[in-house]
């Protein structure tokens, strides 16, 4: 994947972002989140929050096309109980048929990069504590689980586990 550019989203990305949302979750998801919920997952109302948000966001580009997309905040306004924290990245998803590409590692790469440069110190990236293969590539980046917390997802509790990058 060699023709990757990487730059911030335009809210006109929202709906290609929000494919790749929903075919990540329905894919990487199964078997972890309600089958209800992954098969009920609404692109309109996805979309337009993609649209609210869309300025903390990157996209990965590939011939004209969206491939992947990091929403991150150089803040801890979604993880305030743990202080320690300067920034966090919230979501990175990829096309699922690009995956073991390193495109996710160029995203993340790219994030770090940035925060850096922003002068932050510790990120943090929640992961649904069923989520292996998420895990495994969280801690190949350098990692290090901090702590467990609960998140509801469509009227259900699932257990996410915190990886806490020095930067």
């Amino acid at each position: 994947m060699d023709d990757i550019i990487i730059r911030r989203m335009e809210i006109e990305d929202a709906e290609a972002v929000t494919d790749i949302l929903i075919n990540s979750w329905q894919t990487s998801y199964r078997g972890i989140v309600s089958n209800e919920y992954l098969d009920n997952m609404d692109k309109g109302i996805l979309a337009d929050r993609r649209r609210k948000q869309y300025r903390d966001y990157i996209v990965a580009v590939s011939e004209g096309r969206i491939v992947g997309y990091c929403w991150y905040v150089n803040d801890n306004s979604f993880t305030k109980d743990v202080l320690e924290i300067d920034s966090e990245v919230i979501a990175l998803y990829v096309d699922p048929k690009l995956k073991r590409q390193g495109l996710g590692r160029r995203l993340f790469s790219y994030v770090i990069d940035d925060l850096k440069k922003q002068g932050r110190k510790n990120m943090i990236i929640w992961c649904l504590k069923e989520n292996y293969p998420s895990r495994k590539f969280y801690e190949k980046m350098g990692g290090k689980i901090i702590g467990e917390h609960t998140t509801n997802i469509g009227y259900k509790d699932y257990e996410e586990v915190g990886f806490l990058y020095k930067l």
